[in-house]
């Protein structure tokens, strides 16, 4: 069985989780909505106490993008101060030097418990100012850490500029955040609205400028599966 562990990239609620698109195989999705690497950390430690722990083979990585994306939408608009800053003291958000070191304890923990871990890489957001040096900085973490301990990691960001060398990073949720709030509430009780959302937005990686549509989830899911079969 696979352990898929990470945010709502993984989840699938807004956006297209790329789980969809793997190799079919048991699993457990372990994505949750806004988590962090602090946060993933501490999920994995309640997931080894589990009963299905054990039937776990490997683990797959993809956590990250809210360290960087959550502090982002704190600068752009009030809705955001509101919504993240009320968090942080329980859900803190990892600067690259606490990234590296959360992510080496989450490989730790996997390895111990002799599982394999594969880490994915972080995919590319595609909204109005974006820091994507920063998202380039925190790959070259996981590709680190990843050639340092001898890990699969999956190239997502590579991957999808592969496919699509100039994509788009101009969309923005708007002052208020009605945007985003509107996405969370259509694509939650309508999923075939996901796709839709990113072709009207003319965004052909993301369908809100974050989530996965059907392109990138599929990139996504492709690039997982060939980490995961060149590390057997």
């Amino acid at each position: 069985m696979i352990l898929y562990l990470g945010d709502s990239l993984t989840r699938g609620i807004v956006g297209w989780s790329y789980i969809r698109f793997m190799p079919k195989e048991p699993y457990k999705n372990g994505g949750l909505d806004g988590d962090t690497a602090h946060g993933a950390l501490r999920r994995l430690h309640v997931y080894r106490k589990t009963k299905w722990y054990p039937d776990v083979g490997t683990v797959v990585v993809g956590i990250g993008t809210n360290d960087l994306l959550q502090p982002f939408l704190m600068g752009r608009a009030l809705i955001w101060r509101l919504v993240f800053g009320w968090r942080r003291g329980w859900k803190r958000w990892a600067d690259e030097k606490e990234y590296a070191a959360v992510m080496d304890e989450i490989v730790d923990q996997i390895l111990a418990d002799g599982k394999r871990c594969v880490l994915m890489g972080l995919p590319l957001m595609q909204l109005r100012d974006y820091p994507l040096d920063e998202l380039r900085t925190r790959n070259k973490i996981l590709w680190d850490l990843a050639s340092r301990r001898g890990l699969p990691f999956a190239d997502v960001m590579g991957a999808e500029l592969t496919a699509v060398p100039e994509p788009g990073t101009d969309y923005d949720f708007g002052r208020l955040g009605l945007r985003r709030a509107l996405d969370i509430l259509t694509m939650g009780l309508c999923p075939p609205a996901k796709d839709r959302y990113s072709r009207r937005r003319g965004l052909e990686l993301t369908v809100d400028g974050v989530h996965f549509n059907t392109r990138s989830a599929t990139i996504a899911a492709r690039t997982v599966a060939a980490a995961m079969e060149a590390g057997t």
